[in-house]
């Protein structure tokens, strides 16, 4: 039986400490699934976020770089460095840390296995985007995110604790719940967990986005007992 692909985002929220540390907990488990894991998947591809440090980034220079292209290259740049230090981390050397687009696609349709860690490759992209059009080449109907949330709510449950979460739920209700038109793009720094880009390119694709993470990052013991509790949103 052919090796499935495998797509994984990891928030740059999680990535890193509320004090811009390594999250070394995360990388830890992530090792260990990889390492454990490997061999089941004929692509493993990782997409990595930037968190509070690319937003930190954009908001200090906002006020003297009028150009928006520029703000947006400097926070993705924050993310290609969480890639190199996701990639080093897991100590594998055939790791590819695509610099292009192009560099992406090619190992992607290439035969054979290989993994890929890559931080946001497009400007005007949010990397949750970029998790998706990576899945969308290699067939794969979904993507896997760990974030600093564990369900999608239907409000802050740091604002209202009685907020309910989803476990299971369509696109068609993901919009609804966001207000998100076919129209819409990506907004930077956008707080909704799966960008609006992002979310009209799944629906329209028919990929599916699994969420997981917050809480449940410290209770789990591994990435595969964190797969098994989030959110489903799916066509």
């Amino acid at each position: 039986m052919d090796k499935r692909d495998v797509v994984l985002k990891i928030g740059g929220s999680v990535l890193y400490q509320e004090n811009q540390d390594i999250n070394f907990g995360i990388m830890g488990k992530l090792k260990s699934w990889y390492v454990e894991n490997r061999g089941q998947f004929e692509k493993v591809v990782f997409i990595t976020g930037g968190g509070a440090m690319s937003r930190h980034l954009q908001e200090r220079m906002q006020g003297n770089i009028q150009n928006q292209l520029a703000l947006h290259n400097i926070a993705m740049s924050v993310t290609q460095t969480s890639a190199e230090l996701l990639a080093g981390y897991l100590g594998d050397s055939s790791i590819l840390i695509p610099k292009t687009l192009g560099d992406a696609y090619e190992h992607l349709v290439k035969e054979g296995p290989g993994t890929i860690v890559s931080g946001g490759l497009k400007s005007g992209w949010s990397t949750d985007m970029d998790s998706v059009v990576f899945a969308d080449i290699l067939q794969e109907k979904r993507v896997y995110k760990i974030s600093n949330i564990d369900y999608i709510y239907d409000e802050d449950p740091d604002k209202n604790p009685n907020a309910k979460s989803f476990k299971d739920m369509s696109w068609d209700d993901y919009f609804d719940l966001f207000s998100i038109t076919e129209n819409d793009s990506h907004e930077a720094n956008g707080s909704i967990p799966i960008d609006r880009g992002c979310a009209n390119f799944c629906k329209n694709k028919g990929i599916s986005f699994f969420i997981c993470g917050g809480e449940n990052i410290a209770k789990k013991q591994s990435i595969a007992e964190l797969f098994s509790d989030g959110t489903l949103v799916h066509p």
